[in-house]
């Protein structure tokens, strides 16, 4: 069969224009101003009656339900794109716009609060904020917009697979001495024993040229959510901006960089080792602002840039597509009779502690989680299974893996092991956004991230996801 490659690649902005209320954090910040634009960055292609479309967006996450409708507008508009495989995934940023339905924590947990008391989140939107109703229809349509356009422009192309390397993600859990362990813990005491896990530095690159080896493009892999500055109040791609930037000003703006979150569950940008309240440490620019999203941007960039040369020398317009969709049915994590009844005693206790008429974000940020755990209690006898869409796809003798998880990175890990491809992409928060999925250790350590209303399924699940991948992987590569 013809392998001839046919690719194409696209770029949109996709920053609402208005003040929006940003999406990724437990309290409503509203947009000050913009710092640096969205965009979603895509990257199609077809061969041998095959296809995979990935469409990397700068936002927290992508929900399944706005992904298909996304899929609606795309399927009127290229007929002859099965949009089935319209990959749709996130960096996580935390400065991006809340743009479709999501059930807060602190929403679920004021389920469960008094008759007589309300949860005031923020007390007055402004007219001029576009919330989910603006912000929803406009980013659906640039997305459309953007996988068409990459879809429409293929043409005979070239890739060229590269591996590189950069220190982005550090683990972001810390284990006591009486194997608890807390997210973002203080590492200056005598008590401290261990971060969790440990961090993977390397960066799967894919680059795409021309047929006249013009490089139009690179997929980069990076295990890391983008959330250098996910506290500020203004609208931000964080470190793929900044990365995006010092690419485009050697190879011109019209090179696309396609960010792909790895498994980052357990990984943030911070070095917890050398962080110290107490003491000024030699270490890393901040990484809770500007300052370390240029770092990081300028690490990723390095590496796409020290690459290409050695890239492409030996690109190939031949490469077989192969690509499957899976529905796998998840395990809903469980909660314990004696652990709800705990849940809604603590839950309680701080209600009588508090005696108000109005609670705000405060308030709900020390109730949520046992307001989660009522909640999972109550869904978990009716409810057995979460059931979430998994791509895995063959490009050549490369491997391109999704799940919708903020995947804790040991399972990323034993994917990329055992893969019988060369080369592995594991893309987390794609066509979905499940909540977190952490090891069994994590969930013995708990705390945030760990907790059973931190995400849908737990370490049985993520079992699931590596054999259901490994298989798949394993049946594309005998076919």
């Amino acid at each position: 069969m013809d392998q001839k490659l046919l690719v194409g690649m696209s770029q949109k902005d996709i920053t609402p224009p208005a003040r929006v209320s940003l999406q990724g954090q437990f309290h409503t910040r509203i947009s000050e101003y913009v710092e640096s634009p969205l965009l979603a960055n895509v990257f199609a292609a077809e061969s041998a009656g095959d296809q995979i479309v990935i469409c990397a967006c700068d936002l927290v996450g992508i929900g399944l339900d706005f992904a298909n409708t996304v899929r609606v507008k795309i399927r009127e508009r290229c007929p002859d794109l099965d949009a089935d495989k319209v990959i749709f995934s996130a960096t996580h940023t935390h400065t991006g716009p809340e743009y479709y339905r999501v059930e807060k924590s602190l929403h679920v947990a004021a389920k469960f609060l008094p008759e007589e008391i309300k949860f005031v989140d923020y007390e007055k939107i402004p007219d001029d904020v576009w919330m989910q109703d603006k912000c929803g229809p406009f980013i659906a349509d640039r997305l459309c917009e953007a996988v068409c356009e990459a879809w429409e422009k293929r043409q005979p192309g070239q890739i060229s697979p590269s591996f590189g390397r950069a220190v982005v993600g550090h683990c972001r859990r810390v284990v006591y001495d009486d194997a608890s362990a807390k997210m973002y813990g203080s590492t200056d005491t005598v008590n401290f024993e261990a971060l969790e896990g440990g961090n993977d530095s390397g960066i799967e690159l894919l680059y795409v040229f021309d047929a006249a080896n013009k490089p139009v493009g690179a997929l980069a892999n990076v295990a890391c959510p983008s959330q250098c500055v996910e506290g500020e109040y203004y609208i931000s791609s964080d470190y793929w901006g900044k990365a995006r930037d010092k690419v485009k000003a050697q190879l011109g703006d019209d090179f696309i960089l396609v960010g792909l979150c790895g498994a980052g569950g357990d990984q943030s940008p911070r070095d917890l080792v050398r962080r110290n309240a107490k003491k000024q440490r030699r270490t890393d620019p901040n990484m809770y602002g500007l300052e370390g999203a240029i770092e990081l941007g300028g690490r990723v960039a390095q590496v796409v840039l020290d690459k290409l040369e050695s890239a492409a020398a030996e690109p190939s317009g031949q490469a077989v597509i192969a690509h499957e969709v899976l529905s796998i049915d998840f395990p809903l994590r469980r909660v314990t009779i004696s652990e709800y009844d705990n849940a809604k005693r603590q839950f309680m206790d701080y209600v009588r502690s508090n005696p108000k008429t109005t609670y705000d974000s405060r308030d709900m940020s020390a109730l949520h989680i046992h307001g989660g755990i009522m909640e999972r209690y109550e869904k978990q006898q009716t409810v057995q299974f979460y059931t979430s869409e998994i791509h895995v796809a063959r490009i050549g003798d490369i491997a391109i893996t999704t799940n919708p998880f903020e995947l804790f990175l040991d399972y990323g890990n034993k994917i990329k092991a055992m893969s019988e491809a060369t080369q592995t992409f594991v893309i987390q928060l794609a066509c979905d956004t499940a909540g977190y999925l952490p090891t069994a250790k994590a969930e013995c350590g708990s705390h945030y991230s760990a907790y059973v209303s931190s995400g849908k399924t737990g370490h049985d699940g993520g079992e699931l996801l590596v054999r259901k991948t490994l298989d798949t992987i394993q049946k594309l590569w005998q076919e």
